[in-house]
């Protein structure tokens, strides 16, 4: 198939013509195309090719929007990654401003909720950063939660959580504990 544009011509790319794309490297906003075969009731057995763009990212599993013929979503596992085909049309430009695609960075005795606009960018590298005005991607610390010990000039030994100039009015004993009270101060965060 070819496509002029400007006295040039183009040869337009069809699904077999991209780069296949490792597991790892798949984030939220990714088109993609991947195969399946077409086995529903009064399917064909036939291989067909999905596109869609990917909705959720986990450490086992993607989810590819669809919204075609065999469904609203396809699941592509990491397990039978490489039977399905998969390769990447679109790099994904911009991470959606939510609660979802808030990422933690720990560093010991400071864990930060941080959102970062590039998917391609390592959280802990963006928070390293998050003062630069250079960058080609924006940085929001959301919240951020911090240990604090008596035998260092403290009044309590625990854990604070702080949004902005708001801080946790009780020090919580249990990092595990701290860490799930500062996803909610973030999923707050978002939900004012």
């Amino acid at each position: 198939m070819s496509v002029m544009t400007e006295n040039k011509t183009e040869t337009a790319k069809l699904p077999g013509d991209y780069e296949p794309v490792a597991f790892q490297d798949v984030h939220e906003g990714d088109t993609l195309s991947f195969s399946r075969r077409d086995n529903g009731f009064g399917g064909s057995g036939n291989i067909v090719t999905r596109t869609g763009t990917v909705t959720k990212v986990t450490d086992k599993t993607v989810t590819v929007e669809c919204g075609d013929l065999w469904g609203e979503t396809g699941i592509l596992r990491r397990a039978n990654w490489n039977e399905r085909d998969v390769h990447r049309i679109t790099k994904a430009t911009r991470r959606p401003y939510n609660v979802e695609n808030v990422q933690y960075v720990d560093d010991g005795l400071i864990v930060t909720a941080v959102w970062v606009s590039d998917p391609t960018i390592e959280p802990a590298e963006a928070l390293h950063n998050i003062l630069r005005q250079d960058l080609p991607y924006e940085v929001v610390q959301v919240a951020e939660a911090t240990r604090h010990f008596k035998r260092e000039g403290a009044d309590f030994s625990g854990w604070i959580i702080a949004r902005g100039s708001d801080y946790s009015d009780q020090p919580i004993a249990r990092k595990r504990d701290a860490v799930k009270a500062l996803r909610n101060w973030a999923e707050g965060y978002f939900a004012r």
